[in-house]
């Protein structure tokens, strides 16, 4: 019962149309809601017969309050035994304005420079546009302020022009063009103090007053201020902002949320395996999975140490899960998570599934970094590492464009009837390579009777037998002097130690969820640095994982938003888009079609311009 207008106002992405899962802010019929700032949070166990209405009615807030800070209650109903927070609120109330009542607003109020006071039936996007800036730069400019009520004075752009103002005093320059490489310049969060802002510079109170005169009457929201940057001079991590296209987003560019975040790493060290008789080297060689929870720590400390050079403070907690689903349970039955911003972990797909049921109450994401976990059991579940089928859609649906007027052959496997049937589907006119019924097996002579001299021929492994994989790079390699050959598969199959000359001769394209990075990144200088050794790719995966979640969390009110809003980002060597499914978690479908060149590089394909390639 409201107008398509008030909901754009109310809810200015919507210009983009719907999205499965979005969030959206509808006119209450209520007639008071609670405007207040949240001072925090008290936690409640919802008993037998309680309410949405009996829990609004004894804490004397809304039940819209409610909803707010428990948001899988908008779509699941309240159940006993669940686990909720309950907003305490600064002391005061404001009404909802009806339509039918009347606002005195002054038709002439003296407002300074960069003041505006908001109309009736006025939103952000009007007044950004009026502004000629964005709703999210508007709402920057007014931390704190939730809904427009008429009547409010909100900070905007200044009209007036201050270029020809000089800086008389070092507290005037501190708004003036600084040197960034020498000096920090940071805006002031809501509830930030003294002490917080120490520990944030690393310099004293009287240090801070001398570079910024004017925070001698105490600190306020949104004040800059300027100090020297402590790492001027020394070695640093640059943060990834490259854009491969239009559609990737660059999360640095997008900073707004600058207050403390807090994570929980929960891995599987194994600590308690270490005592007088078994030392960690010895550990570290039988467990596997010891070797990558540290591996994928030490790019989680690299990735915070970052964020902190960004002005982005960060402080995590250790938890050894020790590989174990008991351990875990008893970390989450003595451990209060309501302040965490985000957990990362565990790395069993068990334990995961574990952590996230049990913080779903609070809705606190769980990022599931390395394994494999079914997103369609919790909403808060992030799962980082993209699903085996997303890696075969993602070749597929290249392969269909590539392989158009070319001769194709696919090379199937009888014990595997159902990768044949995919691929024979999507490529109708190839010719199969079926294996003998008895032996399953084919034999050297029928790899090579199908090729063709006269156009490019294109090789798809539709098996995951190692047998026929190494059989058919053995034998189309060994053609490829006489015929253009490409082949396609599902893997980089390294642990076949297949020849990556021979490779590199059929041009071989697989998908895979990371691309390594070259020699010169500046993550490989700094973790070399610090432990004389090059990363491998677990201790990468921790890097980028941590790093763009604090980076999204930074740009956004928190991982939810920023999953929505903020699309495909690209770190070090892996991508991340976080998509949603209906009524259930958060998927990652950004991965790497990469292919095998000439000289033994490995380059990424882009299927957007596959088309203009072609051509070409």
């Amino acid at each position: 019962n409201v107008s398509s207008k008030q909901l754009l106002e109310l809810n200015p992405d919507l210009s983009s149309g719907l999205r499965y899962g979005q969030v959206l802010l509808i006119p209450a019929e209520s007639k008071v809601l609670t405007q207040r700032r949240i001072k925090k949070y008290k936690k409640h166990r919802v008993k037998r017969k309680e309410t949405l209405y009996s829990l609004a009615k004894k804490y004397e807030v809304t039940e819209l309050d409610i909803k707010e800070a428990n948001k899988e209650l908008y779509s699941n109903p309240l159940k006993k035994g669940d686990r909720i927070q309950i907003p305490v609120f600064e002391e005061v109330k404001l009404a909802v304005v009806e339509e039918d009542q009347k606002v005195n607003i002054p038709n002439s109020l003296p407002l300074d420079d960069g003041k505006y006071i908001v109309k009736p039936s006025e939103g952000w996007y009007g007044i950004a546009t009026n502004y000629k800036i964005k709703v999210s730069q508007l709402k920057n400019l007014n931390p704190g302020v939730e809904n427009l009520k008429p009547g409010m004075i909100l900070n905007v752009p200044k009209i007036k022009s201050n270029q020809n103002k000089k800086a008389t005093s070092l507290e005037d320059s501190s708004t003036a063009a600084i040197d960034s490489e020498k000096l920090i310049q940071y805006t002031i969060p809501k509830k930030m103090g003294m002490y917080s802002l120490k520990k944030l510079t690393g310099i004293s109170e009287d240090s801070l007053i001398k570079w910024n005169p004017k925070l001698k009457d105490g600190l306020k929201e949104g004040m800059t201020i300027i100090y020297p940057n402590p790492n001027y001079g020394k070695e640093m991590v640059n943060v990834p902002t490259k854009v491969h296209s239009n559609k990737v987003a660059s999360l640095v560019d997008s900073l707004r949320n600058f207050e403390r975040q807090r994570l929980a790493i929960m891995l599987p060290f194994s600590l308690h395996k270490i005592d007088d008789e078994n030392t960690d080297r010895d550990n570290l060689k039988k467990d596997r999975a010891m070797r990558i929870a540290l591996d994928f720590y030490s790019g989680v400390k690299i990735a915070i140490d970052s964020a902190n050079t960004l002005g982005i403070p960060v402080d995590h907690d250790i938890f050894d899960t020790q590989k174990n689903l008991q351990a875990t349970k008893n970390i989450l039955d003595a451990t209060d998570f309501a302040d965490y911003n985000t957990v990362i972990g565990p790395l069993i797909s068990t334990n995961v599934v574990e952590t996230a049921k049990e913080l779903k109450s609070f809705n606190i994401p769980v990022v599931s970094p390395l394994t494999s976990t079914d997103v369609r059991l919790y909403r808060n579940l992030f799962q980082a590492r993209p699903e085996e089928e997303i890696l075969k859609n993602k070749l597929k649906e290249y392969l269909v464009e590539y392989a158009k007027g070319k001769n194709v052959i696919i090379v199937t496997d009888n014990n595997n009837p159902k990768l044949k049937n995919e691929f024979t589907s999507i490529l109708p006119s190839a010719n199969v390579l079926v294996p003998n019924s008895k032996k399953n097996y084919i034999f050297s002579i029928e790899y090579i009777k199908q090729l063709k001299p006269d156009v490019e021929n294109v090789i798809v492994l539709a098996v995951d037998n190692i047998g026929f994989v190494t059989d058919a790079v053995t034998n189309y390699a060994a053609k490829t002097d006489s015929h253009k050959i490409t082949m396609f598969g599902l893997g980089n199959y390294e642990e076949m130690e297949l020849s990556n000359i021979r490779l590199a001769k059929l041009n071989y394209v697989f998908p895979q969820m990371f691309k390594a990075s070259d020699d010169t990144n500046s993550f490989i200088e700094k973790y070399y640095s610090i432990h004389n050794i090059t990363p491998n790719s677990f201790a990468t995966r921790g890097f980028d994982l941590t790093l763009d979640i604090i980076l999204r969390q930074a740009s956004a009110s928190d991982l939810y938003e920023s999953a929505m809003r903020n699309g495909k980002t690209i770190m070090t060597e892996n991508k991340f888009d976080y998509s949603k499914k209906f009524l259930a978690g958060y998927y990652n479908d950004a991965v790497y079609l990469l292919q095998y060149k000439k000289d033994l590089s490995i380059e990424e394909l882009d299927i957007n311009n596959l088309t203009t390639d072609l051509e070409e």
